[in-house]
């Protein structure tokens, strides 16, 4: 405040020493007057003394904090920026790692359902094995037992077939044993060549 009030008194002298002056002078042009070259030179120079010290107080002050405060501030921005960068790549890792984190889960997921379902498939086969034993087991049993009962009613009628043609073209009277012991040994024979 003081410096404001020292430049208007300063500049109200120079308005009354102007007046002062312009009241004396000559008529004519004051460029060619010798006599005004003096006082021209005195507020040249007094002109630039104040311009210089305007220049120097008021106006280089405020462009050097304008500029310490826009390189403060760039400063400011640049560590932000890094700063907003390392977390950015903190969580581009950690995304990177839940990814793989993800996908070996799911590949675990994975493997042990297909594992799964092998032994799930296995014990059906096996099970569907074991019931097709029994099957083709009890299907054998049957076989052999129709087969038998087959081979016996064959023996039968043929042991009676035997006794017909026997008794119609010979003679000879068999015994019921005696055919029955001779047609059992030719079936064994029969069987045993199968």
């Amino acid at each position: 405040m003081l410096y404001f009030t020292k430049l208007f008194l300063t500049s109200i002298f120079i308005i009354n020493v102007e007046t002062v002056i312009a009241s004396e002078a000559k008529t004519g042009l004051p460029q060619l007057d010798l006599n005004t070259y003096p006082s021209l030179m005195f507020w040249s120079i007094i002109s630039l003394i104040i311009g210089f010290a305007l220049m120097k107080y008021l106006v280089t002050p405020n462009i050097k904090s304008i500029l310490n405060s826009r390189e403060t501030s760039l400063q400011n921005d640049l560590i932000k920026a890094k700063t907003s960068n390392q977390e950015s790549e903190k969580i581009k890792q950690s995304i990177i790692k839940s990814q793989e984190d993800i996908i070996s889960k799911s590949q675990k997921i994975i493997s042990d359902a297909i594992l799964e379902s092998k032994q799930s498939i296995e014990k059906k086969e096996k099970e569907i094995s074991a019931k097709l034993e029994l099957k083709v087991s009890e299907a054998e049993k049957k076989i052999i037992d129709t087969q038998n009962t087959v081979i016996n009613d064959v023996i039968n009628v043929a042991e009676e077939i035997t006794a017909d043609v026997v008794k119609k073209f010979t003679d000879i009277k068999c015994d019921k044993s005696n055919v029955k012991k001779a047609i059992k040994l030719a079936s064994n024979n029969i069987l045993m060549e199968k």
